[in-house]
């Protein structure tokens, strides 16, 4: 009988596209609650760095839409915006640097957070830059949908608001969340665990990738309220002129580490994968 079920347990492996899909565990709707609450928790204890390191994010939007405006081009502030659910991932890196800092004991200290990167400086960059492609692609694919939409207009926010109720206005803004929700569900198959997986395991990013769409599969249920959770505060912060960001981006990105500590707490045999402590020892 044993036999029967290490056999059983063999074939589970191999049919893994790779071992660290085998790191993957069950989670469930109501691990969502726990995940925000420890978030909320690294948040109160690590408040000056975790708004300062959201801070300059969020500077950095305002210049983008200040850029966009001064150039003529204000009909891409809005898509700018909604960017951040497509780069969250990259924005995120900095806070799961501080709940796991938080949690080892570690000094917690801005210059840490910013500079992450280090435990997996190629994968983490390969995947910054595919980022910033499809952020750049879903920038393009909004000017698209709007000449579509108006054909022959020239994009302005005047036109834009007075529009808003029309055919054209209702259309136009179907068509922009369909294209949207298309991007970002694709951004969170793959980008959910990897970058803190990339972070903490020292994993390539093609593995990463795959582990992650494949949790995000797994989980299905605890995954999609998790999503809706991410498109809600999210959207809560830009409601805000973008103040409420300061609090919601924190938020998110610990608890997203909480996320990841449960969803991949199994482990693999020793020298398949490299840890964060291994990295640190070398520094």
């Amino acid at each position: 009988m044993m036999n029967e079920e290490k056999a059983a347990d063999g074939l589970k492996r191999d049919v893994l596209l790779v071992k660290e899909m085998a790191l993957v565990r069950d989670v469930y709707t109501e691990d969502v609650w726990k995940w925000l609450a420890a978030g909320w928790a690294d948040l109160k204890a690590n408040t000056a760095v975790s708004i300062s390191y959201a801070a300059l994010f969020i500077i950095c939007g305002m210049i983008l839409s200040f850029g966009f405006y001064f150039m003529g081009w204000p009909y891409l502030i809005l898509p700018g915006l909604t960017g951040f659910l497509l780069v969250g991932p990259a924005v995120g890196l900095g806070f799961y640097e501080i709940s796991r800092r938080y949690a080892a004991g570690e000094k917690v200290t801005l210059m840490a957070a910013v500079t992450a990167a280090r435990y997996n400086k190629l994968g983490i960059f390969g995947f910054g830059v595919a980022l910033a492609f499809v952020f750049q692609v879903w920038i393009r694919i909004s000017f698209t949908v709007f000449a579509l939409n108006f054909p022959g207009i020239m994009p302005d926010w005047g036109i834009i608001l007075m529009r808003a109720l029309s055919m054209e206005g209702v259309y136009f803004g179907i068509s922009i969340a369909a294209v949207g929700a298309v991007f970002a569900t694709c951004i969170f198959f793959i980008g959910a665990f990897s970058m803190p997986m990339m972070m903490d395991r020292n994993s390539v990013l093609l593995s990463s990738l795959i582990t992650s769409a494949y949790a995000v599969v797994r989980n299905r249920n605890a995954m999609i309220l998790w999503a809706a959770t991410i498109v809600i505060f999210t959207g809560i912060g830009l409601a805000t002129a973008g103040i409420g960001l300061i609090v919601t981006l924190p938020l998110i990105g610990h608890a997203t580490w909480h996320a990841y500590k449960q969803v991949m707490s199994g482990d693999l045999r020793a020298g398949e994968t490299h840890s964060i402590a291994s990295i640190s020892a070398t520094e």
